[in-house]
């Protein structure tokens, strides 16, 4: 590991020509870029050691008590609120009336009898609507799609919408006759739904994921955000059926009068207008070719791109003495990075992992969590969760285990190594009382290893045949008490992930993470896992201890 040690600050010569390195460089960068991807188990060893003795712990059995429900002004006498049953049925769980912030989907305000004599102007025009499409009349022109929408949204000349659908009495017949909602789907949390990976509305969905893309990466505060578009296409990739009208769109959770009328866009001319406007937009291709370089999050995006630059070209040209290391090593392997890995490989990635790990102490259990475990047939990275009985093997040994594999020549670059879980103690991350500043922080702070992966035997006997990649690999250490946490921690689709960790605060009075649970209104530590005798059977503990009903990995693909 002599030479290793050493950042290779060699400029690529041209975009997507680099050099490909020695096998043997390794690049050693102590920064966090923590993030936790999505995530079936991997054959582990049947060799167990004794397990240390845990420390005192409440076994959450029961919904948790809950401090007693503060004095707030939920109801009052001067406004009106339409709640969620979820609402009802939450606080029936939690034993006390919850917050109705997070359950509210309309408020208005009384306010005195209007005149009779004076019709409102959305009565007026109700009643020339109707007049209208009695005549046969096309609507008349609306405005621009966007009047304060992000710059690629906005039209240089009027759109012109997609017309009101006309609806006759076998219409209304089968608008009145939809599919009932399933169950699941009336909850607002996706971690209480199936979402499997396949759907009927695949092509639909494709859509809105485009406008969230551009959403996300020209961020806008004036428009429908990123975030929302995550949870109403969560809601449609739940959904069962074909959706046939704008009106089975609205009724789905989360998913506003905005998205059934872009799927009535969608229905009528086979487009939507505002994805052909990102899908030619220069900018959107330039923020897009920036965010695909590994350590570049959609603000840093946008500050190439102020910064003149528009492909990669121009980030190896005028740039590169400004990217952080990791930066570097995301534009040398851009494109090995991009490229996708087939289960195959991410098994022997993964049994090669293994296989050192146990090298160091006999006895390590592995599941392959990320995209993998989701099901998907090609994955964009590697993530394996390891952890053992015996607590004391899984303290600061993620060290150990990158230094063998960069010595073999398996690890050619360590681009983030972190003990802060050994650093204290293996216990679960701290949480000092309600909902402080705090929230956001320790999405992950596992021991974790985060490395560019080559295949060391193909490196040294070349086959001209066959390429040999560089592959990002998470390697991933959980203590065995709260293993089962780490499992569901990186076993779901970002929105699965979020709904959870909103679910337990709203309405199990709990904090969860991949270090484990505690309890908010005193910060005690919840074993949930006792007893389990492998990280499945401790995954579907977790889920009992929330009171939630089991889903298969392959259901939590909420995107």
């Amino acid at each position: 590991m002599e030479a290793d040690d050493a950042v290779d600050n060699s400029r690529p010569k041209k975009r997507r020509r680099v050099e490909k390195g020695d096998a043997n460089e390794a690049i050693v960068i102590e920064s966090s870029t923590e993030s936790e991807p999505e995530s079936l188990s991997s054959p582990r060893s049947n060799l167990i050691g004794t397990t240390r003795p845990n420390p005192p712990a409440i076994n959450l059995s029961l919904t948790p008590e809950l401090p007693p429900a503060p004095e707030y002004d939920d109801f009052t006498g001067d406004s009106i609120k339409v709640l969620t049953l979820e609402w009802y049925l939450d606080s029936v769980k939690a034993g006390v009336l919850l917050p109705t912030k997070n359950y509210v989907v309309f408020e208005g305000r009384i306010t005195g009898k209007p005149n009779p004599l004076i019709q409102s102007p959305r009565k007026i025009l109700r009643r020339e609507n109707l007049i209208s499409q009695a005549k046969g009349d096309t609507p008349p022109r609306g405005q621009p799609l966007y009047k304060h929408g992000p710059r690629w949204a906005i039209s240089k000349s009027p759109a012109q919408p997609p017309r009101l659908m006309h609806q006759t009495s076998s219409e209304h017949d089968r608008a009145v006759a939809l599919p009932p909602l399933p169950p699941s789907l009336c909850s607002i949390y996706s971690c209480q739904r199936s979402t499997p990976a396949q759907s009927p509305n695949a092509d639909f969905i494709a859509q809105l994921y485009i406008i969230k893309h551009a959403r996300k990466l020209d961020r806008d505060d004036r428009g429908i955000s990123a975030l929302a578009y995550s949870k109403a296409i969560a809601s449609i990739q739940a959904y069962p059926y074909t959706l046939t009208s704008p009106e089975e769109v609205a009724r789905l959770p989360n998913c506003a009068e905005r998205y059934a009328e872009i799927f009535q866009e969608w229905k009528e001319t086979g487009r939507v207008q505002e994805v052909q406007q990102i899908e030619t937009d220069e900018r959107m291709k330039s923020l897009t070719e920036f965010y695909e370089i590994y350590d570049v999050a959609e603000k840093t995006a946008r500050q190439f791109y102020a910064r003149g630059w528009r492909d990669l070209d121009d980030v190896i040209s005028q740039g590169w003495d400004t990217l952080t290391p990791n930066q570097q090593i995301g534009v040398k392997f851009y494109d090995d990075f991009k490229e996708k890995i087939p289960r195959d490989e991410v098994e022997r990635i993964a049994a090669i992992v293994l296989r050192y790990a146990n090298q160091v102490r006999e006895g390590f259990h592995m599941v392959i969590v990320g995209g993998y475990r989701k099901g998907k047939t090609m994955c964009g990275d590697v993530d394996v969760i390891l952890s053992h009985p015996d607590e004391d093997a899984t303290d600061h040994v993620v060290e150990q285990i990158v230094w063998n594999l960069a010595e073999d020549q398996w690890i050619t670059h360590r681009l983030t190594v972190s003990t802060a879980n050994s650093e204290r103690g293996q216990q679960t991350i701290n949480w000092r009382g309600g909902m402080s500043k705090t929230r956001g922080r320790g999405f992950c702070t596992l021991d974790k290893a985060l490395v560019v992966w080559q295949d060391a035997e193909l490196a040294k006997n070349p086959d001209p045949g066959r390429r040999n990649p560089r592959r990002r690999v998470d390697i991933i250490l959980s203590p065995w008490k709260t293993a089962g946490c780490a499992v569901l921690g990186w076993s779901g689709g970002t929105m699965f992930e979020r709904d959870l960790r909103k679910y337990c605060r709203n309405v199990k009075g709990v904090k969860f993470d991949s270090t484990g649970v505690r309890r908010l209104s005193d910060g005690t530590w919840l074993d949930l896992e006792k007893g389990a005798n492998d990280l499945l059977e401790k995954e579907k503990k977790v889920f009992e201890g929330l009171g939630l009903e089991w889903r298969d990995p392959e259901e939590r693909c909420t995107g």
